[in-house]
C-alpha cells in the first residue's frame, strides 16, 4: 500500500510537467525538495521521503546521465537549502506539508 502511495505522489509531482518537457533542472528540483523535506521537517516519514529522493535521482540519472544529473543536483541543493533558511524551517515545512497533502501526499507524513 505504501508503494502505491509513493507512486501516486511521484506521479502527482511529475504530472504538471508532462504537458511540457520534463527538464533535468525540474527533476533536480524535485529531488532537492524531497531531500530538504527529509532533512528539515520533523513530521516526514524519512523512509518514504528517502524513497522519493532515490526515485527522482534514479530518474534523473537514467534520463540525463549520472554525471550531468549529479552536477545539476549539486547546484540545486544549495538553492533549496537557502529557500528553507529564508522562510525558516518551520514555515517552509508547513507550506510544503499543505502542498503535498493537497496532492494526495499523506504517505509522506507521519500522523
Amino acid at each position: 500500500m505504501r508503494g502505491a502511495g509513493v507512486a501516486a505522489i511521484l506521479a502527482a509531482l511529475i504530472a504538471p510537467a508532462t504537458a511540457q518537457n520534463i527538464t533535468m533542472d525540474g527533476v533536480a528540483r524535485s529531488a532537492s525538495l524531497m531531500r530538504l523535506l527529509v532533512e528539515s521537517c520533523p513530521d516526514i516519514d524519512r523512509d518514504v521521503g528517502n524513497r522519493y529522493v532515490n526515485a527522482f535521482r534514479e530518474a534523473g540519472e537514467k534520463s540525463y546521465g549520472k554525471q550531468a544529473f549529479d552536477r545539476t543536483l549539486a547546484r540545486e541543493l544549495p538553492r533549496r537549502a537557502q529557500e528553507v533558511r529564508e522562510a525558516g524551517a518551520s514555515a517552509w515545512c508547513a507550506a510544503q506539508r499543505a502542498r503535498m497533502l493537497g496532492m494526495g501526499g499523506a504517505a509522506l507524513f507521519r500522523k
